[in-house]
């Protein structure tokens, strides 16, 4: 197990390289100041970090992801400067990322609406098809991890995000707190209504949570 505050990164160059909590702050300074090859040591650090948690929060199959997961480093680099140190550089990286899906979310919510109600008003008339039928073949592994993906991503925003930091990403719930900027008796309430309706969810596709 690496220490704390220790992550690993590919360079294309040399490898892997360990990187240590003070070469981090050095590139932070160095970035503040203007150092862009700094900044992309950071970027290094942390991208596929983001890209998984943009991943879960959008669905991997969302139009224009990675022009989120590059929005969030461009806003991260232009905040910079009201980066503090108070909370580690990841956890707040991580909360620009959330608010960037967030923000993602509403606007694609908001083009889904216009869609539907073109689709509704050129559909006038014509009959609905027929829902297809299951094949009746037994879930495998694969089909039960898209089960729990589609619960997890039809739970409602507040719920979603804090399962995916806690469960998926595995960060504490001090730290879902201080991503999410809310209290810890909140994050901890809606992790557990999450954790309730993705079990009542789930126990008609998955037969062992029956047990």
């Amino acid at each position: 197990m690496k220490p704390l505050g220790v992550y690993d990164y590919e360079d294309h160059t040399h490898g892997e390289v360990m990187v240590s909590v003070d070469d981090e702050q050095t590139w932070i300074d160095q970035a503040k100041a203007g150092d862009q090859s700094a900044y992309r040591m950071l970027v290094e650090c942390h991208q596929d970090t983001i890209a998984r948690l943009v991943s879960r929060l959008l669905g991997a199959d969302h139009p224009g992801i990675d022009d989120v997961i590059q929005d969030v480093f461009v806003r991260a680099y232009f905040a910079l400067d009201r980066f503090r140190g108070q909370a580690a550089f990841r956890t707040w990286l991580t909360r620009i990322a959330v608010n960037r899906c967030r923000d993602e979310q509403r606007r694609s919510q908001r083009r889904w609406t216009l869609t539907r109600t073109l689709a509704q008003q050129a559909a006038l008339g014509q009959e609905l098809a027929p829902e297809p039928q299951g094949d009746g073949l037994e879930d495998t592994p694969d089909t039960i991890g898209q089960h729990v993906q589609d619960a997890v991503a039809s739970l409602p925003e507040k719920l979603r995000v804090v399962v995916t930091l806690k469960d998926l990403e595995g960060y504490s719930y001090e730290e879902v707190s201080r991503i999410l900027q809310c209290k810890l008796g909140t994050v901890k309430s809606r992790h557990a209504r999450a954790r309730e309706q993705l079990r009542r969810r789930l126990e008609p596709v998955v037969p062992s949570l029956h047990s």
